[in-house]
């Protein structure tokens, strides 16, 4: 349904990769790895956790054009003969001899310049088709631009709204793929719908459901701002109820509360002689948050309250270091050449933090490097500042029957093709390092059949026990007579920020600044508003 816009979006030099009906799972996956907007006519990618999708409700070629520079600003990454328009691979100029005999005999007397993709081997040329090409877009798009010019006065539509203190507002989801939603405040809640408004008397519980005749969305305010409790969770600001088929909740709040409701969920509570790393904390997690505000590709949130972003619980459990550390940080970000970074942190490095790469995908970020954490690089790993922490080191021990079984039950929870995990016997396995961070990258693994390669968290999945993922990937396995031994470091991906380093660092007396320039090389702490 797509086919024609792929192939002029890479006429426009666009990356653009056509799946004609592919399998969902692997769409979603190939658009994680490679940070890829799914753009489509379906909308069963829509609301998906971590997947960025755009639905074309046009099916005309100018129109989905138009709609799409919309929705994420083509127009300024246009660049012709780029890509190839049928593989989609970046093309190279060739000298105007080695296309001789391959070309029109006129082409070859009138052009001098030559563009071949590497791939296909298709050769472009500046034409009278890639004038006509040139012009077709130019008309589209300037329709476009004269449409926004009508209806946005030239002004650039910003990625978030903020407060009358010019503070963000953070969008979260709370609740999902729920039928019931239990709202309730010790004020009066107003409810409006697009059509119709009522009001939630203090003290009353309202429950909402899927069959309610309501107009949606509903957008909850109480007065003189008190907690409106969902589930029994109770959160400042506004909330927000979708019906998509099911019922999903969204929480609009200022990003300086948000973080009082994210910092003693994600750091624990520490005492005010763990200040400085409750500060690290607070601005980690503000840049976090901020890196990942956007109006224009999350049209209705921009953060979920788990951990697939940040542990989020509103008013629950509210801690005075926490808000202190929040408070002294107001408005603080990490940047890396003037821009947010994105922030990565977990609980235990184990002695050395992992690389970018460990984890998610190829693509090197050079304020996510492998660092080893302690206060001088001639001091033993043991010596690390995360020393303290209670998963520093520890191990899990395993029959050989045990451990294979393990196994194959995990290959086949987790196989694309479990028939072969579970009719095959294992042979062997063995580990792939990377010898910078030390982390495991490949769990490699022979049955009688096949050889399955397993990377990223998938090598932690392989390994779980009672539905717990294995702590790191920082682990080693040892054998002994009929025992299998992993010998483990760390807990989580590894990788920026350890916090029980952190924790270490401000026990040992340093303070925030100096915590965060140890994680995230190279980078500076600004305010940002």
């Amino acid at each position: 349904m797509c086919g024609k816009l792929s192939k002029w979006l890479r006429f426009m030099g666009i990356d653009t990769i056509y799946i004609k009906d592919g399998d969902t799972a692997k769409i979603e996956n190939l658009a994680l790895k490679t940070g890829r907007i799914i753009v489509t006519r379906s909308h069963k990618f829509i609301g998906r956790k971590k997947i960025e999708a755009i639905v074309l409700e046009e099916d005309n070629l100018e129109n989905q054009i138009q709609e799409l520079d919309k929705k994420i600003n083509i127009k300024d990454n246009i660049n012709l003969l780029r890509r190839c328009s049928v593989c989609n691979s970046p093309l190279i100029e060739v000298e105007k001899e080695k296309v001789k005999g391959l070309i029109p005999q006129y082409v070859y007397r009138t052009q001098d310049k030559f563009i071949e993709c590497p791939k296909c081997k298709k050769i472009y040329w500046q034409g009278t088709h890639y004038e006509n090409i040139k012009k077709r877009i130019e008309r589209i798009l300037t329709t476009v631009l004269l449409a926004m010019l009508l209806v946005y006065g030239c002004t650039k539509k910003a990625l978030y709204n903020t407060n009358k203190q010019g503070v963000p507002i953070v969008r979260i989801l709370i609740a999902e793929n729920d039928t019931t939603l239990t709202l309730f405040s010790q004020e009066t809640i107003t409810v409006k719908s697009p059509n119709d408004q009522f009001k939630i008397q203090q003290i009353d519980s309202f429950r909402l459901t899927v069959n309610d005749n309501f107009h949606f969305p509903l957008l909850c305010k109480s007065k003189a701002n008190s907690p409106i409790f969902v589930n029994g969770i109770g959160y400042h600001g506004k909330i927000k109820v979708y019906r998509d088929p099911y019922l999903k909740a969204i929480n609009f709040i200022d990003m300086e509360t948000y973080l009082k409701g994210v910092v003693p969920h994600e750091i624990g509570t520490r005492t005010m002689a763990e200040l400085e790393a409750v500060k690290a904390q607070a601005v980690a997690a503000r840049t976090y948050a901020f890196k990942h505000l956007n109006l224009e590709k999350r049209p209705t949130f921009d953060l979920v309250a788990t951990v697939y972003d940040q542990v989020y619980k509103g008013i629950q459990y509210g801690y005075s270091v926490a808000d202190s550390a929040v408070n002294e940080t107001y408005g603080e970000i990490i940047t890396y050449r003037g821009k947010p970074i994105e922030a990565k942190y977990s609980s235990t490095c184990g002695g050395r933090t992992s690389d970018a790469t460990d984890n998610w995908g190829d693509e090197t970020v050079p304020y996510l490097l492998s660092i080893k954490d302690r206060p001088n690089i001639s001091f033993h790993e043991d010596n690390a500042f995360c020393s303290i922490s209670p998963l520093f080191k520890w191990q899990k021990k395993y029959s050989k029957e045990e451990f294979h079984n393990l196994l194959r039950k995990n290959l086949i929870l987790n196989s694309d093709d479990p028939v072969i995990c579970r009719s095959s016997t294992i042979k062997t396995f063995h580990l792939a390092r990377n010898p910078r961070s030390k982390r495991v990258t490949k769990l490699i693994v022979e049955t009688e059949t096949d050889k399955l390669i397993l990377s990223g968290l998938d090598i932690r999945k392989t390994l779980k026990e009672n539905n717990k993922i294995l702590l790191s990937n920082y682990f080693y396995i040892e054998t002994h007579n009929d025992s299998i031994i992993i010998f483990g470091r760390g807990a989580g991906h590894g990788c920026g920020m350890c916090q029980w380093g952190a924790i270490g660092m401000a026990q040992k007396g340093y303070s925030y600044n100096e915590i965060l320039k140890h994680y995230y090389r190279g980078t500076n702490v600004k305010r940002k508003y």
